[in-house]
């Protein structure tokens, strides 16, 4: 407590704001980790994370501002992108799916949608600290708990928040290392279905030659003309 209300330094706050929240959502099996800045938990074969990225404008007694993203990981998936070079984004390694975390934050606001401002923590009144820390730990355990748990299971993935702002080639990656070629064009569909105005890009990636592209149509084009 001494620490969050004391520090003044912007790294030393974010790390009195980290191991407060890891203490507070001990109960729900995170950790926090200092380097790097995140709050971590295994669940089985899957890795839960939530980083904190400070502002590259933080400055002491003016502005304390941390941006935080989620992220699920699984090992074995970046074995398996190693084991099919040919065939999957071997450069994504263990990433399952993974954004801001203010767009999950939803449920905790009693709407549908959250916004990446909801992912922000000011700390810098230190006399708010406590207060901004309890109000993100609840957003913790009522929007994103329930977020990592959707995104963990291959057939509520599908129909997900993460779903929907996730580079969607990861996820049909992470289903089809599952075995689960039914939920890969499911959730082709459904993407396409919601982002029609990307369906050219995507057909243009189903066609492409490799090559370098940051186009997340194409990319998703490209993962499934290959996994199928």
């Amino acid at each position: 407590m001494d620490a969050l209300i004391e520090s003044t330094a912007p790294k030393d706050v974010v790390a009195a704001a980290g191991a407060w929240l890891g203490a507070a959502l001990e109960p729900s099996g995170f950790a926090w980790s200092l380097r790097p800045a995140r709050l971590e938990r295994r669940v089985g074969p899957l890795i839960h994370q939530v980083h904190f990225q400070s502002s590259r404008y933080n400055r002491a007694g003016q502005s304390i501002l941390v941006s935080t993203m989620l992220n699920i990981r699984e090992p074995a998936l970046r074995r398996w992108r190693r084991a099919h070079p040919g065939r999957t984004r071997v450069e994504a390694g263990d990433s399952v799916c993974g954004h801001p975390l203010g767009y999950a934050s939803g449920r905790s606001g009693g709407y549908l949608y959250g916004s990446y401002e909801d992912g922000q923590i000011d700390l810098t009144d230190p006399a708010t600290r406590e207060a901004k820390l309890d109000a993100f730990a609840a957003m913790m355990r009522e929007a994103v708990l329930p977020w990592f748990d959707e995104a963990s299971d291959p057939d509520r993935i599908v129909t997900s928040r993460a779903a929907d702002y996730t580079d969607p080639s990861l996820v049909i990656e992470w289903l089809a290392s599952r075995d689960r070629p039914d939920l890969v064009d499911a959730y082709v569909d459904r993407y396409l279905s919601r982002h029609p105005d990307l369906r050219a890009r995507y057909e243009a990636g189903r066609s492409s030659r490799p090559g370098a592209t940051d186009d997340l149509a194409e990319l998703l084009g490209r993962s499934h003309a290959r996994l199928t």
